[in-house]
């Protein structure tokens, strides 16, 4: 073995977010990682030493302050120098929120090199990381915090000059995401706008360009199409699917779905069963 590693699997987390593994690597001089297809996200950390990240064609050339990002789907392979071998801490996450973290912190398909804070608060969170880890005694929960924490330093020093690059197309597609994972609950265009930090017409102009309905009308329409998916099935009451879709007041939900469909959530349900 071309390498001395420290590595741990973690049980998941959450749906949202989970970290599935965390490790460090010493590298031997010139030690290869093999040509591998991933199928996560895996951040690495250079915290001595130099080595080689190759993507497709392309062949970055890094050492400690520097860091590399393997996205989903991605086949690469990266090179340990043969005189100042790299030493790396490494974290492999996934879930529903793992493209807004990378995409906040500028990683995206052909941005895949970054560079951190090599400073002493930047090394202890990531060394803790690796720490709580191998401790593992909050279920991967620590290691999480740990993350988002270093996460949170990568993004305030690369996000600055990435936020104007932002467009109504990349804030549209964080409401629908966060519409997607909250419709069950008491939201409205408030939140929608408050989770996405922009001011509430301004996301009604964004949603007007890029969907041609508003934030509220696209809730509503998202809501709707749950609730003809649950009504489908048999097990759940028309109050049940309702509440399911956060929507509890019958005389609000009966009102909406007629509108959408044209008939009552009743009407539609005996309509589908006589197909």
């Amino acid at each position: 073995m071309s390498y001395d590693t420290d590595r741990y699997r973690l049980p998941r987390q959450s749906e949202r977010l989970t970290i599935t593994e965390c490790g460090i690597q010493i590298c031997h001089p010139g030690h290869a990682a093999p040509m591998l297809k991933y199928r996560e996200y895996s951040a690495h950390f250079i915290l001595e030493g130099a080595g080689v990240y190759e993507i497709g064609d392309s062949s970055y050339p890094l050492e400690a302050g520097d860091g590399f990002m393997i996205t989903p789907g991605a086949v690469c392979s990266y090179t340990a120098d043969e005189k100042r071998p790299w030493k790396y801490v490494y974290v492999s996450f996934s879930g529903r929120e793992a493209d807004a973290i990378a995409e906040s912190a500028g990683i995206c398909e052909g941005n895949v090199i970054f560079h951190f804070p090599a400073d002493d608060a930047m090394r202890h969170d990531i060394y803790a990381l690796h720490a709580a880890g191998k401790q593992s005694g909050a279920c991967g929960y620590d290691v999480l915090g740990y993350f988002l924490l270093v996460m949170s330093r990568l993004i305030k020093k690369c996000a600055p000059s990435k936020i104007q690059e932002r467009t109504g197309e990349h804030y549209v597609r964080l409401a629908k995401q966060y519409i997607e994972d909250n419709y069950p609950y008491k939201i409205g265009t408030a939140e929608i706008a408050y989770h996405v930090c922009l001011e509430r017409s301004y996301l009604y102009r964004l949603f007007m360009k890029e969907e041609g309905i508003s934030p509220s009308r696209y809730l509503l329409r998202y809501r709707m199409q749950r609730a003809v998916s649950l009504l489908l099935q048999a097990e759940h009451s028309i109050s049940e699917v309702a509440a399911a879709v956060g929507i509890p007041e019958l005389a609000h939900f009966y009102k909406a779905f007629k509108a959408f469909y044209g008939v009552t959530p009743k009407k539609y349900k005996e309509m589908q069963k006589s197909i």
